[in-house]
């Protein structure tokens, strides 16, 4: 008997799941501490005009990017902080405005991890073919969107009760 195509869809995506985290096991931070330091490293190479006015990123700011609590985000910056992979910069106008920026350790361990990641994509795509990865992500970006659109539909539904 066939299996409905949510739950092949669902086994898929949690085998995936399981084989990103195997993978993220190897590495001395949590997927949401990299993340951190990635949009950190993001936002700076983003704006090469602030990094001229600013020493860093302000945690609110990076609270809006990570689409996470200021909070939430202090608590993850402490843990980054803790481990030597950030350093904080206090403004010397405003002792009050207090930014964040990647220690050396921060920077290497973010460019050892994008270069390992391409290499990884690379190899896949190359076990894949160029025309199936293409067609891949050509339907990965659709799924993206009707995900979107069913979020955005439950959502509207759910603000109706």
């Amino acid at each position: 008997m066939e299996k409905p195509l949510a739950h092949e869809f669902l086994e898929v995506m949690n085998s995936m799941h399981k084989l990103t985290s195997r993978h993220h096991s190897m590495y001395p931070l949590h997927p949401g501490e990299f993340m951190m330091l990635g949009a950190i490293h993001h936002f700076m190479n983003e704006s090469t005009m602030d990094q001229l006015v600013y020493p860093g990123v302000k945690v609110g700011d990076l609270s809006e990017v990570v689409h996470s609590t200021k909070s939430a985000t202090s608590k993850m910056l402490r843990s980054v902080e803790d481990k030597g992979y950030i350093e904080r910069v206090v403004d010397k106008n405003d002792r009050r405005v207090v930014y964040v920026k990647l220690s050396e350790k921060g920077e290497k361990i973010v460019k050892d991890t994008i270069k390992t990641k391409r290499e990884f994509a690379n190899r896949t795509i190359q076990k894949l073919g160029e025309e199936d990865s293409r067609d891949l992500i050509r339907l990965m970006r659709k799924f993206y969107l009707a995900m979107e659109e069913v979020l955005a539909d439950k959502e509207m539904t759910e603000r109706r009760k």
